[in-house]
């Protein structure tokens, strides 16, 4: 096995694209998928008196449990977000409507996903024929089960044994626990895994702060710099990650005098 034996990622923005600004801003995104939602829950016998009213009560209260999660790093799901949203405007929808709704939902949002560019699927059949064990820790408010079929759908899926999502973990990026469930379900230390994402607070600070090395990759839509968080390395693009790995396997393997 590799000095570097276990490899993890961040999904949105590392493996897949969801966020894509300008079109598919996370904003947009949710918009349009809520609105698809209460188009569905209608047909489906769900009242909703104002939709676009619902759409800004329901962002609205995306933006209030963002904001906690920074604060408290305690996660929230999509599920939760909408019900208190919806519960706001005093519209409670019944089971059906609901159930249509959430599916309409996470159709709206998964039909927009795409994989990064460098063919992220290449990349984890190379690492993981390496011997390295990969796995995933995200930040999400949206259903694993729908993160699971867009990642099978690109085929990475099957590279990703260990995958800890925010929404079913309780806990966000950057605390501690969050990094450590994946370790410990891999069975590493951190020194020996490197954690690879696009964001310097949640994927470079957070993984770096309990020891582990992290790799920054470029984002299209933004460029973050911070004078206190130094990434141990940066790439381009995701397929620029193994020339990584495999020079830091090389220093690890030197003999100490």
């Amino acid at each position: 096995m590799p000095p570097i034996q276990v490899v993890l990622f961040d999904l949105g923005g590392t493996l897949l694209h969801y966020d894509q600004p300008p079109e598919f801003s996370m904003d947009a995104l949710n918009a349009a998928a809520l609105r698809a939602f209460l188009a569905a829950a209608a047909k489906a016998g769900g009242r909703v008196p104002d939709p676009e009213l619902a759409v800004r009560a329901v962002g609205r209260m995306a933006a209030a449990q963002e904001a906690k999660a920074t604060r408290t790093h305690y996660a929230n799901t999509a599920e939760n977000i909408i019900e208190e949203g919806l519960q706001a405007l005093d519209v409670r929808l019944p089971d059906e409507a609901w159930e249509a709704g959430l599916a309409a939902y996470y159709g709206a949002v998964s039909a927009v996903a795409k994989p990064v560019e460098g063919d992220p699927q290449a990349v984890l059949l190379e690492l993981t024929e390496q011997g390295r064990g990969l796995g995933l820790v995200s930040n999400t408010s949206w259903s694993p089960a729908m993160h699971d079929a867009d990642l099978a759908r690109y085929g990475m899926l099957e590279y990703l044994p260990v995958r800890v999502y925010s929404s079913v973990f309780g806990m966000v990026k950057p605390h501690p626990t969050i990094y450590r469930q994946a370790l410990d379900r891999l069975d590493v230390a951190p020194a020996e895994a490197v954690f690879v994402g696009d964001k310097l607070a949640v994927d470079v600070a957070g993984p770096q702060k309990i020891g582990m090395r992290a790799v920054l990759l470029a984002s299209p839509f933004r460029v973050e710099e911070d004078p206190e968080i130094i990434p141990d390395a940066r790439i381009q693009t995701i397929g620029d990650l193994a020339d990584v790995l495999e020079a830091w396997d090389r220093i690890l393997e030197m003999p100490v005098h």
